[in-house]
């Protein structure tokens, strides 16, 4: 393809993503600047990935690609969100929940293949979610999960070296360390009422996760299409930890006795009288005593 026909494309690229070898970047790259006229940006902290892509997206940019794991999806979709540009995705992390979720291969070569035949047709608009001002595509949480995902952003290293594991690994250790996740710290307000909760995840595509390469349903109703779904546990038990990891990996959780669940949200709230953790597709936000949830329907146009 010489230079003239390549289509125009802004890759962003998250060089500390899950295990990324230099080696398979370089060959990302490579590929794309064979397909793409590609400008090519890189991240070299947490939430530059939002005002690359929104600085792309000012600039005219219609195509911006995405490579990393979800919390650097996250960052960009933040930046080009109710933009005329489109979202491209190039797994390059540890879960890649959303790419798996849209159907993107998780080899980066195939992905770059699976674009470059999406490129033919009209992008396909996105519904997100949105905690406190913040978009997110797959899932948001408060509390328990939130506080893993914080201690997995403190060990990069052994994120990189363990992946997958290292999530539950590090979820495991929040719920034997501490009893503040056992009972009811926060309130779940919606349409359903009040809830008291210790946990709640707001999921907008699933699984929620993998683990040992299987999924994770804790939203088994959730879809792109829909509105926003809600898990949360009223209590965490952790001598019924056993028993959560059985309906896990065998059956649905969120029909354990504990688990509270409803489906296609548009808004719902949780407060609490001390401050919790926050995340957005795995990427920590910071403690609150407060989170909004709202549906935002088509707001993110994705080659996918």
């Amino acid at each position: 393809m010489s230079a003239s026909e390549r289509p125009p494309a802004v890759l962003i690229v998250n060089p500390n993503a899950g295990r990324m070898p230099e080696k398979e970047r370089a060959a990302v790259v490579e590929t794309l600047s064979q397909r793409f006229a590609l400008e090519v940006l890189g991240t070299t902290e947490r939430e530059d990935g939002i005002a690359l892509g929104a600085d792309a997206a000012d600039a005219g940019a219609s195509l911006v690609i995405a490579y990393g794991g979800d919390g650097h999806v996250n960052e960009v979709i933040n930046g080009i969100a109710g933009s005329t540009a489109a979202l491209g995705i190039i797994p390059g992390g540890t879960m890649n929940v959303l790419a798996r979720a849209l159907n993107v291969p998780l080899d980066p070569l195939e992905a770059i293949e699976h674009l470059m035949g999406k490129l033919e047709g009209e992008p396909r608009m996105l519904s997100l979610g949105q905690m406190d001002g913040r978009y997110f595509a797959s899932s948001a949480g408060c509390g328990f999960d939130a506080e893993a995902a914080e201690r997995v952003e403190e060990y990069l290293n052994s994120k990189r070296r363990f992946g997958q594991m290292y999530f539950f690994w590090s979820a495991f250790r929040v719920l034997a360390g501490t009893y503040r996740h056992r009972n009811p710290s926060m309130v779940l307000h919606g349409e359903f009422g009040d809830v008291p909760v210790a946990m709640a995840i707001a999921c907008k595509a699933g699984p929620y996760a993998y683990f040992v390469g299987r999924p994770i349903d804790l939203a088994p109703e959730v879809s792109l299409d829909a509105g926003l779904d809600v898990f949360a546990l009223k209590r965490m038990r952790i001598e019924a930890l056993p028993f959560y990891v059985l309906r896990v990996l065998t059956d649905r959780v969120s029909s354990h006795g504990d688990a509270f669940y409803q489906h296609d949200l548009d808004k719902f709230e949780i407060t609490a009288d001390e401050p919790f953790s926050r995340h957005v597709d795995g990427e920590p936000l910071g403690r609150s005593t407060s989170a909004s949830f709202t549906f935002v329907r088509d707001i993110l146009r994705v080659c996918a």
